[in-house]
């Protein structure tokens, strides 16, 4: 019946010679045990399903020779992926990415050295760095493991025991920060130090500061305020810390503040590399400022008689910096690492022995057969002959632990999960990091394969504060905020865009996800919302009045205020755009992914993709009907232009235009025009109507939501035959609005992520 479908229906747009959307149903057989082949008869079976294919203009088939169709492909591809995962598992063998293996060694070991910087990027696939399918290992990642585990062991240990090194602490007065007078360098005035609101780059840069080692500092500026501003008028400041130089430009951010008149102190922790020094500035680009020449006149004994610019400034009195550690005490490390065990004396093998089966159980987060555990007691035993101390003996140990890929994958085996295998799954999926001592008593007492109790730890969990590293990880990840510093905005385009309000951009993402995981709000909140996370910063730059707080917080929106949800979100408009245009090519794709759950499929190879006018000369609108007129772009550019031109009336800052900017007029270019209509066909003149096109369907954003958290939660995206189960989760939440608590509550009941 299927050939005689396709025979009758489809080969005349899709035969050998006119291939439309580059398919030719002539040649390509029916064979589900190939990958590609499959993935080739699913795209058919969604097309014909939705109605898409065979076209309106052409011969219809009737309900009965559809469903007949639709049946021989959908069976056979759903036979041969259950037999799959049957024997193999829906999902490869997983490993721990670059986040994961950071926050697992901190909690493990009781340390707060970055270890991530040991380790190449992570590689993606369908947007996160969790799947196993993206997951390759080679000699040279392994090598990288042992050079982490190495430093890691070395420091906890050390700490562990040979104590803290000498604790530093100091407090520059204004008077020590005030003897270098420069371009570069904050003014001292009276007891004041103050760097102003300048063009020039690192002014504000306090050579005093530079640390003679490496580590967690705490930098506090005392009575920091701001200096010619008016009543109720704040400045947004950055502490960044950095080399300072042109020769070494990079600078890396602390925090942000808003000082206004009132002196307060502010503080922030910072990881700062030896030879790095502290700037404090103002960063805010809507503030007037001062030319860096014009801050290069005096030095020496003459600079009490220079006149102070009369900008905005950031002054303070002093700033202390003391070294701190973000982990627990040394005998708290010495607890992990040896219990209350002393192994600076001679110990008995059965001791030593003892401990590397207590630190084994910990780092394969399962209890170990006598089997699994011989290879260490064979190495430990090789040390103790060859008379390595016990110390010694217990770091190699140690460090041959941590490289075994028992560490570094899931231990998961095809079919139900056991308690263990959960209670990782669950850890990862919610904290990104080990099981804590709960989660492994509630899997040694078999709690957490059942429903009811499971359930109550996933509450626990999702309330703890390290559920926030799940909203970084949907963020970085799913929303891809890990490329927000990847363009910069073209200063002389968007003169107003600044650090400070990139930081607000990724503070509102965010608080936002976490709100929606907190209330539990709808999944329609995804696409619109009554409500955004702002504060003054972000929203003077969305254009809302009346916001004059510092920390993020829920702010009510008007219709005037053209926001709401994720998608009008400044980090998400930023990091689809490059730093002088915006394509509704690259926003219609991503938001057709990420956010509609519609896949867009990579353009043909002979076409080429549009170049960017920043002249202005030619609008988008004009550049795009050329290019997706041509019949191998049109199917895709109908599914990928309504979202993204919906959106053009946001700029590559996520600020609101009603007229392009372009290096010839910035302020009076070519007027945008966002109107366009959906595949099928309804019209809408601007984003808040097709919102509304979007939200008739929450369904379908939950069901895209769904397929996106059971990406990241299993490390496996939903398949075709996954598809009843993803179903049955949507049903499960539907009385909830598809809230968002529930959606996570229900993928983690489901057999999608309680099956390997």
């Amino acid at each position: 019946m299927r050939t005689e479908f396709v025979q009758q229906f489809c080969i005349d747009c899709h035969d050998q010679y006119t291939q439309e959307g580059g398919l030719n149903l002539e040649e390509l057989a029916f064979n589900p045990s190939d990958a590609s082949n499959r993935r080739r008869w699913v795209t058919v079976f969604d097309r014909v399903r939705a109605g898409e294919m065979p076209p309106e203009d052409g011969d219809r088939p009737d309900q009965t020779s559809l469903e007949g169709f639709l049946s021989t492909i959908d069976a056979p591809i759903i036979q041969v992926l259950r037999d799959e995962t049957q024997t193999l598992g829906r999902v490869r063998a997983r490993r721990l990415n670059r986040t994961e293996y950071e926050n697992t060694m901190h909690d493990l070991l009781g340390i707060d050295i970055p270890l991530r910087d040991f380790l190449p990027e992570d590689t993606y696939h369908d947007g996160f760095a969790t799947v196993a399918q993206a997951q390759q290992v080679s000699h040279h990642l392994l090598e990288k493991y042992l050079n982490a585990a190495d430093a890691a062991l070395d420091e906890a240990f050390g700490r562990a025991l040979d104590g803290e090194r000498e604790p530093f602490s100091h407090t520059y007065t204004s008077a020590e920060l005030g003897r270098k007078v420069g371009q570069r360098d904050p003014w001292h005035v009276g007891d004041k130090t103050i760097a102003w609101s300048a063009t020039q780059v690192y002014h504000g840069r306090v050579p005093e500061t530079e640390v003679k080692r490496t580590g967690w500092y705490r930098i506090t500026l005392h009575d920091a305020h701001a200096v010619n501003i008016n009543s109720n008028q704040g400045v947004w400041c950055t502490v960044r810390t950095g080399v300072g130089f042109a020769t070494a430009p990079m600078m890396y951010l602390a925090g942000v503040f808003r000082a206004d008149d009132t002196p307060r102190d502010v503080s922030f922790d910072a990881w700062i590399r030896k030879g790095h020094l502290i700037e404090a500035r103002p960063t805010d680009h809507t503030i007037e400022r001062v030319r860096g020449n014009k801050l290069n006149n005096y030095r020496g004994s003459a600079r009490d008689k220079r006149p102070l610019p009369k900008v905005p400034g950031l002054a303070y009195t002093s700033i202390t910096m003391e070294s701190i550690h973000k982990s627990p005490p040394p005998d708290e490390v010495a607890k992990r690492l040896f219990g209350d065990a002393n192994v600076d004396v001679e110990m008995p093998r059965d001791e030593i022995m003892e401990l590397v089966k207590r630190f084994a159980t910990r780092v394969f987060r399962r209890p170990l057969t006598e089997d699994e555990l011989a290879p260490y007691v064979l190495l430990v035993d090789e040390d103790l002959k060859a008379g390595v101390s016990p110390r010694e003996t217990l770091k190699r140990g140690y460090r041959t632990i941590l490289c075994s890929p028992r560490f570094l994958f899931f231990n998961e085996t095809p079919g139900e999960l056991d308690d263990f295998a959960i209670a990782t799954r669950l850890s990862y999926f919610l904290w990104s990091t080990m099981p804590d001592e709960t989660l492994i008593a509630a899997a040694e007492a078999g709690e957490l394969t059942g429903k009811r109790t499971r359930q109550k730890h996933v509450q626990r969990m999702l309330d703890d504060p390290r559920a926030e590293r799940l909203v970084e990880a949907l963020a970085d990840q799913w929303l891809n905020l890990r490329e927000i510093d990847f363009t910069t905005p073209d200063a002389g385009l968007y003169p107003e865009f600044d650090e400070t309000l990139q930081q607000s951009m990724v503070d509102e993402t965010h608080a936002f996800l976490a709100k929606l995981i907190r209330d539990d709000l709808p999944a329609a909140n995804l696409v619109d919302s009554d409500f955004a996370m702002l504060n003054e910063r972000l929203a003077k730059h969305y254009g809302i009045p009346d916001v004059h707080h510092e920390q993020i917080r829920p702010v009510s929106l008007t219709p005037k205020s053209h926001r709401g949800g994720l998608i009008t979100q400044g980090s998400i408009l930023k990091v689809t755009a490059n730093g002088t245009t915006t394509s509704p090519v690259i926003r219609g794709a991503f938001i057709n992914e990420r956010i509609l759950g519609v896949e867009i499929p990579p353009p043909p190879d002979n076409v080429p993709a549009i170049e960017p006018d920043i002249r202005g000369a030619v609008s988008i609108r004009e550049q795009l009907e050329k290019h997706s007129n041509q019949t191998s772009c049109a199917a895709c550019h109908i599914k990928i232009d309504p979202p993204g031109f919906a959106l053009e009336n946001y700029d590559v800052t996520g600020g609101w235009r009603t007229r392009y900017r372009n290096s010839r007029n910035k302020t009076s270019g070519l007027p945008v025009d966002p109107h366009h209509q959906t595949a099928d066909g309804e019209m809408f003149q601007d984003i808040e109507q097709f919102k509304q096109i979007v939200l008739r369907d929450p369904e379908q954003i939950a069901r895209n939501f769904t397929h996106q958290l059971t990406t990241y939660s299993t490390g496996a995206p939903a398949s075709f035959s996954d598809r009843t189960v993803v179903q049955e989760i949507l049903e499960q939440t539907r009385s909830q609005q598809f809230g968002i608590r529930s959606l996570i509550h229900a993928v983690i009941d489901s057999s999608l992520f309680l099956h390997k």
